[in-house]
C-alpha cells in the first residue's frame, strides 16, 4: 500500500463538502491506527495524542514531498490547498 492509497478518501474529497472531508479524514486516520502508522519526530520519539486531522496532515506533507521530489510541483500545490483546509478543521473552525 501507498501513501497515496491510503490517503484516497481524503484526496477523493478535496473538493467535496466540509462534512465530507472531515469524514474521510477520519476515515484515513482510523485506517492509520489499524495499520500501526505512528507520526514521529525528531529522533523517531512517537507523537501521541494527535488529532485526526494533524496524524493526516502529517501523512499528507510527506506525501506532497514526495511529488516535489517526482517534480509534480502543480499536484503537490493542490495537496496544499487541501491540507490549508485540514488544519482549519483542525483549529475547529468548521466543528
Amino acid at each position: 500500500m501507498t501513501i497515496a492509497d491510503l490517503l484516497e478518501p481524503v484526496l477523493r474529497a478535496a473538493e467535496a463538502e466540509e462534512a465530507e472531508l472531515a469524514w474521510a479524514v477520519t476515515l484515513v486516520a482510523e485506517a492509520m491506527a489499524v495499520l500501526g502508522i505512528t507520526v514521529t519526530a525528531g529522533r523517531n520519539r512517537v507523537l501521541s495524542g494527535l488529532s485526526d486531522e494533524k496524524a493526516v496532515l502529517h501523512l499528507l506533507r510527506r506525501h506532497r514531498q514526495m511529488l516535489v521530489y517526482e517534480g509534480r510541483m502543480e499536484e503537490a500545490l493542490l495537496l496544499r490547498d487541501l491540507a490549508r483546509r485540514i488544519e482549519r478543521m483542525d483549529a475547529g473552525w468548521l466543528h
